[in-house]
């Protein structure tokens, strides 16, 4: 079908032939609701929660919108994007507020923590390696860590990894990161 043909179809026709595997129908599709979608993301954007993200959360739902449109059920395709989209941002923004997660919304990628540090040589056991006032930080080790910290600074000195050092000592991959964040923290405020 000739380009200039399917920007005279209707939506519903468009949905069945991008959820065929058009992509011509698909970017069609995307050119007419990415608007939508982007005016409900401003609407619901926070400080926690940017409309960036919410617009890429309202796409998704618009993806399912596609997957799902049944013409049969006598719904238009748009409305019935319009919908996916409203709800999957909707959640989003709900599962954000919800508290439980508040830790998590404010906390750092721990691959993203782990090669910014590393990189600048932040790794306690880096710095504890290869530091010419090892005995300086091993006195630091001692008065200011927990039992806990210095156990997680042992074993990453052993290069066991993350996931090593949780099971080691029986607690989560987040709890050796966080126990890392701190040591770090309080090895640069003493150095």
């Amino acid at each position: 079908m000739p380009d200039n043909a399917k920007l005279n179809l209707s939506d519903e026709e468009l949905a069945r032939l991008a959820a065929d595997g058009d992509d011509e129908s698909m970017a069609l599709l995307i050119s007419k609701i990415m608007p939508v979608a982007r005016a409900k993301a401003v609407k619901h954007g926070s400080p926690r929660l940017s409309s960036d993200d919410l617009v890429q959360e309202g796409m998704l739902g618009f993806l399912d919108a596609v997957k799902s449109f049944r013409s049969e059920k006598g719904v238009p395709f748009k409305a019935y994007a319009e919908t996916c989209i409203n709800n999957r941002i909707l959640s989003a923004v709900r599962v954000n507020l919800n508290l439980k997660n508040a830790a998590l919304t404010n906390a750092v990628s721990i691959d993203e923590e782990k090669d910014k540090l590393l990189h600048e040589n932040g790794d306690p056991a880096v710095i504890v390696a290869g530091n010419d006032g090892t005995e300086y930080l091993r006195e630091i080790i001692a008065s200011s860590l927990s039992d806990f910290e210095r156990q997680v600074v042992e074993l990453r000195l052993l290069d066991k990894s993350y996931a090593e050092t949780a099971v080691l000592l029986g607690c989560s991959e987040k709890a050796v990161d966080n126990a890392l964040q701190r040591i770090r923290k309080k090895i640069r405020s003493k150095i």
